[in-house]
């Protein structure tokens, strides 16, 4: 007897899903804004680091980011610290919190912070070096160099300084927005005593060193005025010992925000304007080695948290670079066609 052939199993035909939904409210579509605007900061770090363009416009774009940072602080950090003090809850449209997006970028511009004193110090500093553009740190004045330094504190510095005490006596004085500033603490007997004094801001950054004093055949050499200041502060307070002086720098909420119902635009601009010279801080930059007990007082008076401070050992307010770029070097600048 014959055996029935064997019978396939039928094929199973697939069944059609519906593709997944997707809405335009999924945070997973999204790149949280300000994040972002750092990445696009980074590009402009990048070409700072690039050595196809010529030295000079390096540097001016070292002097755009530490700029853009300063804005960036001002305006976008400063509107999401106003978010966090009131408490409103806002969630980004990649699904942030205020406090997530606040420590996100606090870690990001740090890290940007630290590449950007990198790129000078180990990149373009020495590249100018290479070409005869000198910058001094204090442990290199020679006695020539610090005698020459310290006539230049008396006759342009000293008259332009006020130092301004702080206690319980006197009020803690107004900290301009993007200035930069010594706490210094001196002694008297017992007791230890604070004071203000502002960085002038009308004073180049670069102090030029007489070229007698150069060294190694350098065409331009330099010092900080910071540097300059900090060495020559006791002939602001003679006979008081100083202790210290620690430089810090403060910016602050400069977000001006105008009603539409103003009634007389101008006098609202001008009242916001003066409002804005008191803005809370965005941020607080401090040297590294600013004593906790300095920086406490700091952070009292202009009633702010701990994560609003950055410490740093390295430089302050890059943006000052921009006037380098006047240097009388053409062979280090961008050739501009004419035609």
């Amino acid at each position: 007897m014959q055996e029935a052939p064997a019978t396939l199993p039928l094929k199973k035909e697939p069944v059609a899903t519906a593709p997944p939904t997707t809405t335009l409210d999924d945070p997973s579509l999204y790149i949280n804004r300000e994040l972002s605007w750092l990445e696009f900061n980074q590009r402009v770090l990048d070409q700072a680091l690039d050595d196809a363009h010529p030295l000079l416009e390096r540097l001016k774009f070292l002097a755009i980011v530490g700029s853009n940072l300063d804005e960036f602080f001002m305006v976008r950090v400063a509107t999401l610290l106003r978010n966090e003090r009131a408490g409103t809850g806002a969630v980004s449209s990649n699904g942030m919190t205020v406090v997530q997006q606040l420590t996100a970028i606090r870690r990001r511009a740090t890290k940007m912070l630290n590449d950007q004193a990198a790129c000078w110090n180990d990149v373009l500093r020495p590249a100018l070096a290479e070409r005869g553009i000198v910058f001094l740190e204090p442990d290199e004045y020679t006695d020539e160099i610090r005698r020459a330094l310290a006539s230049y504190f008396r006759s342009e510095i000293y008259p332009l300084l006020t130092p301004l005490a702080f206690d319980p006596g006197h009020p803690f004085p107004l900290i301009s927005n993007r200035s930069k500033n010594f706490a210094v603490v001196v002694r008297q007997g017992r007791r230890t005593k604070f004071a203000r004094v502002k960085v002038p801001a009308l004073l180049p950054r670069f102090v030029p060193v007489p070229r007698q004093s150069h060294r190694h055949n350098a065409r331009h050499t330099f010092a900080f005025l910071e540097d300059v200041m900090r060495i020559n502060l006791g002939e602001l307070f003679p006979g008081v010992p100083v202790a210290g002086a620690h430089l810090f720098r403060v910016i602050r909420d400069s977000d001006m925000e105008v009603p539409d119902a103003a009634d007389d635009l101008l006098e609202t601009v001008d009242r916001t304007l003066k409002q804005l010279r008191h803005g809370p801080p965005s941020l607080l930059q401090v040297e590294a080695a600013m004593p906790k007990r300095v920086l406490d007082i700091l952070s009292e008076n202009f009633e702010i948290k701990d994560d609003v401070v950055m410490r740093t050992a390295n430089r302050m307010d890059f943006a000052d670079w921009m006037a380098l770029h006047k240097l009388p070097l053409p062979q280090l600048k961008d050739t501009v066609n004419l035609r």
